[in-house]
């Protein structure tokens, strides 16, 4: 296995640690028909935060099943907003022959990214001119702030056309930078050269911070 990280869909809803949150895994190696598929995990894990302190911050605790391990990466947010993504195409076109990924960081949690949508060799979903994220919604810090970038590489036809023998892909990477709001959107650009894209977050508060 090249890539050991699962990349998750979802969630929907941004999760609130209010009480013990159970993770049920159930992963299996996909055989050539259904009935062939082998187990590889099955597991339900209970967690719960025991840390009370002002700052958010990571934890990774491994849980083991009869025939694997899996290691759970979590940020704990305190004080926290929801974040609704949404990313546009509004000028050019998204190309072909170009890989990558959508990810979302937060300030406050630092060297840790969420992947939004891991294209890789494969097209880049659309609907519409919208682009289909995988995961769509992460916690932000109330004071911090939230970067939504775009990680891409495009093949380089001078490369390709003069036989290089070095990679032929040309990295193309773009940034926007959003502060959080308790409610309303914001709006801004990326821009990987052959089109532009528009980066929508809906801002809203949790549950127990609306009464």
């Amino acid at each position: 296995m090249q890539d050991a990280s699962l990349v998750l869909t979802g969630p929907i809803r941004a999760v609130m640690l209010r009480d013990p949150v159970i993770f049920e895994v159930d992963l299996k190696v996909k055989g050539a028909i259904e009935s062939e598929d082998k187990g590889l995990s099955f597991l339900a894990a209970r967690f719960r935060s025991t840390a009370f302190t002002p700052d958010s911050f990571l934890i990774k605790e491994s849980y083991t099943s009869k025939l694997s391990t899996l290691e759970f990466t979590l940020a704990h947010m305190v004080y926290s907003v929801e974040a609704t993504i949404s990313v546009k195409v509004i000028e050019g076109s998204w190309r072909d022959d170009c890989h990558g990924q959508f990810v979302a960081r937060t300030a406050s949690i630092k060297d840790e990214e969420v992947v939004l949508l891991g294209f890789g060799d494969v097209k880049v979903p659309f609907d519409s001119d919208e682009i289909s994220l995988s995961r769509s919604v992460v916690s932000v810090d109330s004071e911090g702030q939230l970067t939504v970038s775009v990680k891409t590489r495009q093949v380089d036809k001078a490369k390709v056309e003069a036989a290089d023998d070095q990679d032929v892909f040309a990295p193309v990477e773009d940034h926007a930078v959003f502060y959080p709001l308790k409610s309303s959107r914001g709006r801004a650009e990326l821009n990987v050269g052959f089109c532009k894209m528009e980066v929508i977050v809906a801002w809203s508060l949790f549950g127990a911070h609306l009464t």
